[in-house]
């Protein structure tokens, strides 16, 4: 005797399928769109002793992951005071200090590595902070 599915137990069915097919060929679905985000180029080959055949080039790979402006900057930064700052930062944690014409900064590098760019104004001057 079969076992009778409904409309929903049909989409379970299917969505389960899909998933298991998705984690079975997900690193040939990453390679291809990762190539189709590719380019190549030649650069001369810098080690000693160049392969015969290679004509002292090389063929490198670049893969683009990010598109341009991806990651966007703060452009507008907003600081804790000294206070807040101790009571949001680990002690040990890594800042970028920036200190210009008695104008004090700290951009704390976990910060930096979402955001990679602040543009800041520190003591009068424009400045770009970047990890």
């Amino acid at each position: 005797m079969g076992f009778p599915l409904n409309k929903s137990g049909t989409i379970i069915a299917l969505l389960l399928l899909s998933l298991v097919a998705a984690a079975i060929f997900m690193p040939q679905i990453r390679g291809f769109f990762l190539n189709i985000r590719s380019e190549t180029v030649t650069i001369a080959d810098p080690s000693p002793r160049p392969a015969v055949d290679s004509g002292g080039t090389l063929d490198l790979k670049i893969v683009t992951v990010l598109g341009r402006d991806a990651i966007p900057a703060i452009l507008e930064p907003v600081f804790a005071n000294r206070a807040e700052a101790f009571a949001q930062m680990e002690p040990s944690e890594r800042v970028i200090g920036v200190s210009i014409d008695g104008d004090h900064r700290a951009y704390p590098l976990n910060l930096l590595s979402r955001h990679e760019v602040v543009n800041d104004t520190v003591g009068g001057k424009p400045i770009a902070v970047t990890w």
